[in-house]
């Protein structure tokens, strides 16, 4: 059960996203994440064919997307030429996506191993089911981007450093562990910028538990070996698997660091106000998240939380201390700093997305102590059903609201109407369109020049390239030269769908995409474009 449960959580979240990916449209971000993966394989594909012909060309392959650390594009990449250019199983968009599948099943592995570890079966069945049944989770599973492998890859080091603080039965086990968590923290910082919280954070974890051990009467005692392996590790991993820092590399990681220090505010829309600029409320990531959560998950998530508190006091002249002050610390930071009123808040809850596999963790175990303390002959069934009755609306949420994860609110704000009335962001990142592709299809006129609005050319043109548009469809750049417009609802862009009225004199749409009657995108058409 140890090895299987994980396994078998694994298979099941990868042919389940593999199912449900193609139905998804493609996000601003995603769309160029495809040409840098591609982009990137090539690379790696030519430096095994002709080492001295491929590092010619190193910098014009990573100068796309240079922005952000290689790893998840690479496997991205590494996937497509494998299962689209090499066997030819998939489609250019699917076999891109296959990656961003393999990093939701880690996850599930992750969180079955720990779940199983920390309460039984019923935590490593629950553990995984809990994230996942919840619509923007279960969305950001799909898209070939960087926030689910941040999230998985987070939730690795972590464990991984928790397992080199145990007890090894040899000095070659500890230093292994140690390299595991180093390795791990090396493809973290390799695939997200955040993975740089990760050391401090842990450390202050390391100093606190200690603080409180030395009130048991022990030594403060050496820092971790994983501490080091971290340190060595995480930079090698990440110049290794960079090769555009591999010339100018200090004033290239500079850049780098600089871009997201100094990165730009998106507009955003947040109980009717449009944010721009900090200071930003500091309650946005807890109202957030407390609309978006289906609201039996989102009971479970904080009965955990308030669990793992409990059993903190409880447990505090313990051992037993140091894991749920790691718990602890790993729920709350990712929401927590967000909530700082200068960190950029644009993209909703995928900036703290390494928060929620620790919130299931813990809402998992205290399934599980609930159904134990409410009728210990019979824990086993009272805690099966208290989970179903936790995931079954989120369960029928994921169903209903996919693929628009980015428009899921809950049973608190009202669903999408409610939420719309609420003055919340509707949806963002372009990907709503793909619901409008068969019906673009079959109505644009032969040659249209379309305007996309947030959906970005890359996009465009790996639907074509799919054969999920027509390929006779144009470009076009904003609605006064364009024959059919795609607005989106976005209300920082309401100016847009004004710009389309007046450019083709006429304010009735001849398409609507809805999700539960509130519009994501409507279609205008000049005279004769929409047949």
């Amino acid at each position: 059960m140890r090895h299987l449960l994980p396994l078998a959580w694994a298979a099941l979240t990868f042919a389940v996203l593999a199912a449900t990916a193609p139905a998804q449209g493609i996000g601003r971000d995603e769309s160029v994440y495809l040409v840098a993966g591609e982009s990137y394989a090539a690379f790696w594909g030519g430096l095994l064919r002709s080492p001295r012909a491929a590092l010619a060309t190193r910098d014009r392959a990573f100068a796309v997307n240079h922005e952000h650390p290689p790893l998840a594009k690479e496997l991205y990449g590494a996937t497509h030429a494998l299962f689209t250019e090499r066997l030819g199983w998939t489609s250019h968009l699917q076999g891109a996506r296959l990656g961003a599948c393999a990093f939701g099943a880690l996850l599930s592995a992750l969180l079955a191993s720990i779940g199983l570890e920390l309460a039984g079966l019923a935590g490593g069945l629950l553990a995984p089911a809990l994230f996942w049944a919840v619509p923007r989770h279960f969305y950001h599973g799909h898209p070939a981007a960087l926030d689910l492998p941040i999230t998985a890859l987070w939730l690795a080091v972590v464990l991984a450093y928790r397992r080199s603080l145990s007890p090894a039965p040899t000095r070659a086990a500890k230093f292994g562990r140690a390299a595991i968590a180093g390795l791990a923290f090396g493809a973290a910082v390799a695939t997200k910028h955040n993975a740089w919280f990760l050391p401090p954070l842990l450390l202050a974890h390391w100093a606190l538990s200690r603080a409180l051990a030395r009130r048991r009467g022990e030594p403060f005692g050496p820092l971790p070996l994983a501490f080091p392996a971290m340190a060595i590790l995480g930079p090698a991993v990440l110049l290794a698997s960079w090769p555009w820092l591999w010339r100018d590399g200090w004033a290239r990681l500079g850049a780098y660091l600089a871009f997201h220090l100094q990165h730009e505010n998106y507009s955003w829309l947040y109980l009717g106000r449009i944010l721009r600029e900090p200071p930003f409320p500091v309650a946005y990531p807890f109202v957030v998240t407390a609309l978006t959560v289906p609201a039996a998950v989102l009971l479970v998530y904080c009965g955990g939380f308030l669990h793992a508190l409990g059993r903190l006091v409880a447990e505090r002249r313990t051992r037993a201390a140091s894991d749920e002050l790691l718990w602890l610390l790993q729920a709350a930071f990712s929401i927590a700093l967000i909530a700082w009123p200068t960190v950029p808040i644009f993209g909703g809850v995928k900036h703290w997305l390494p928060s929620m596999p620790f919130l299931a963790l813990l809402g998992a175990r205290a399934l599980a102590a609930a159904g134990r303390a409410l009728w210990p002959a019979r824990a086993g069934a009272v805690t099966a059903a208290l989970g179903l009755a936790a995931l079954a609306p989120g369960a029928w949420a994921v169903a209903h609201l996919h693929p628009y994860g980015t428009a899921a609110y809950n049973e608190l704000a009202g669903g999408a109407p409610g939420a719309a009335t609420l003055g919340m962001q509707r949806q963002y990142w372009g990907d709503a369109p793909v619901g409008l592709l068969a019906a673009i299809d079959a109505h644009a006129a032969p040659g249209a020049r379309i305007w996309w609005q947030e959906t970005t050319a890359l996009a465009v043109r790996a639907y074509q390239r799919d054969g999920r548009l027509r390929a006779d469809l144009r470009w076009a750049s904003g609605p006064e030269e364009a024959d059919l417009s795609l607005w989106q609802f976005h209300q920082e862009f309401r100016d847009k769908e004004y710009r389309t009225w007046t450019a083709f004199g006429d304010a009735r749409p001849v398409e609507v995409l809805a999700l539960d009657e509130v519009p994501l995108a409507t279609v205008y058409a000049r005279p004769g474009a929409w047949r």
